[in-house]
C-alpha cells in the first residue's frame, strides 16, 4: 500500500475565523509538523481579501510522494459561495483538484458541490456512499418539518454538474496515501448507543430504497485517513456520525496499527442529542489511543472546546489553517 512522504491540509470551511491565532509548532513537540494560520495580517492587509465562514466543513488534502501530488476535496460547506470565496482567497485553483469527496449526505457537507463542480474545466469524480442521496427529512420538537433537505444532493445532479459520481460503500485509494474509510462499523459501546426507533417523534429520518421509513443514522457517512511515511496515520472526520473513535479504529484497519498523528474535523459532540458524558469518554478514548494532534471543529460543540483547551495536543480549529505533515512540499 502507498504512502505519502507528506501532506499539506488546509481548513477551507469551518463554523469560526479568528486572525487572532499565531502560528504554531507541532503542539507535542515533533518536528515533523507545523500550524500556519491566516492571521492578523492578512485580514488588515488590503491587498487580500479576508476569508469567511459558514456552519459547514471542508479540508483540501494534498498528499505528495517525490514530485507527485494528489489534491482531495473532502467535503464543500453549506453554501457553496463561502468554499468559492475562500479558494479564492487562498489562491486554489479548482481546476487543480484530483478528486472530491463527500462524508455524507447533509447539506453543511454536499452543499457546494454543484457550485465548486461548475467552476472547473474538466469532470472531477466525487465519491461518497451509495445511500447519501436516499431521502431525508428532519422533524423538530415545536412540530416544523424539514422535507427532503438533501433533495440537492443526487447522484444525477452531480453529473449534471459536471461531476462523476462515485457510489462506493467500501474504502477507495484516492492516491499517495489517501483513503475514504468506507462505511464505518460502530463498535464502540457508547458511541454505537442509540434510541428506539420511534415513528412520529421528533429526530432525523431517512426512506430506504424499498420504500421504508427509519431513523436516519448516517450509515452513509465516511471519513478520511492519509497514511504518512515514517509518521503515522491522519483522520479526518466530517461530523463523525459514526463516532471519531470508531472512525480511528477503521482507519487503522484500512491502513495498518499505526500510530495516529492527528485527527481533525467534526466530531458531533455538541449535537443537541449527544449525551454530555460522551466528551468525556472521547477525550479518554483520544488519549489511550495517543493521538498526538486533536482539531475538534465544526459540530464538536463548545464543552469538547472547553474540556481540551488545555489539553497539549489541542488545536483551535479557523478557516484558513494548514497543517503539515512529514516532509516539505516539492516545490
Amino acid at each position: 500500500m502507498f504512502q505519502a512522504d507528506g501532506v499539506k491540509i488546509t481548513v477551507l470551511v469551518e463554523n469560526q475565523v479568528d486572525m487572532l491565532l499565531p502560528d504554531q509548532a507541532s503542539p507535542v513537540g515533533s518536528d515533523d509538523h507545523c500550524i500556519n494560520r491566516w492571521g492578523l495580517i492578512e485580514h488588515f492587509d488590503n491587498k487580500y481579501l479576508p476569508p469567511q465562514a459558514e456552519n459547514g466543513i471542508s479540508f483540501l488534502v494534498e498528499a505528495w510522494r517525490g514530485r507527485h501530488t494528489s489534491r482531495v476535496l473532502f467535503d464543500v460547506g453549506l453554501t457553496g459561495t463561502v468554499l468559492m470565496h475562500n479558494m479564492g482567497v487562498f489562491g486554489i485553483d479548482p481546476s487543480s483538484i484530483d478528486h472530491v469527496a463527500i462524508s455524507h449526505g447533509h447539506p453543511d457537507h454536499f452543499g457546494g458541490i454543484h457550485g465548486f463542480l461548475r467552476s472547473t474545466d474538466r469532470r472531477i469524480p466525487v465519491a461518497t456512499h451509495h445511500d447519501a442521496e436516499l431521502p431525508r427529512y428532519a422533524l423538530m420538537g415545536d412540530g416544523r418539518m424539514s422535507s427532503v433537505y438533501n433533495s440537492a444532493f443526487t447522484f444525477d445532479q452531480i453529473e449534471e454538474s459536471g461531476g462523476a459520481a462515485i457510489k462506493a460503500k467500501d474504502a477507495l485509494d484516492l492516491g499517495w496515501g489517501i483513503h475514504t474509510t468506507g462505511e464505518i462499523p460502530r463498535n464502540v459501546p457508547f458511541e454505537a448507543a442509540a434510541p428506539p426507533f420511534d415513528p412520529g417523534k421528533p429526530g432525523l429520518y431517512q426512506v430506504d430504497r424499498e420504500g421504508n421509513l427509519r431513523r436516519d443514522d448516517v450509515m452513509d457517512e465516511n471519513g478520511l485517513v492519509i497514511d504518512v511515511k515514517d509518521v503515522g496515520l491522519v483522520v479526518l472526520t466530517g461530523c463523525a456520525h459514526a463516532g471519531v473513535v470508531n472512525t480511528i479504529h477503521q482507519a487503522k484497519a484500512i491502513c495498518g496499527d499505526k500510530p495516529i498523528r492527528a485527527v481533525m474535523g467534526g466530531f458531533h459532540l455538541g449535537f443537541p442529542t449527544t449525551p454530555k458524558e460522551n466528551v468525556e469518554k472521547t477525550a479518554d478514548a483520544l488519549k489511550e489511543l495517543d493521538v498526538q494532534t486533536i482539531m475538534p471543529m465544526h459540530c464538536s460543540g463548545v464543552r469538547t472546546h472547553a474540556h481540551l483547551a488545555h489539553d497539549d495536543h489541542y488545536v483551535q480549529p479557523a478557516v484558513g489553517t494548514t497543517l503539515h505533515f512529514g516532509s516539505a512540499q516539492p516545490s
